[in-house]
């Protein structure tokens, strides 16, 4: 199976950050809870969160 790299985005209007060191075993509550705590150091609201998979090939 190809390599595979998964992130954590949160999503604002505009930008965005994105995290790719975190426990990949958090289940998406917990990481929804994760980027709703990393928010609480914005004065912006967060508009989005994502999970991502990436599988690259070659």
């Amino acid at each position: 199976m190809p390599p595979e790299e998964k992130r954590l985005i949160l999503r604002y209007d505009p930008g965005q950050f994105t995290f790719r060191h975190f426990n990949h075993n958090a289940s998406d509550e917990q990481l929804y809870e994760l980027a709703n705590l990393l928010n609480t150091f914005q004065e912006d609201d967060l508009a989005q969160v994502v999970k991502t998979r990436t599988i690259f090939f070659g």
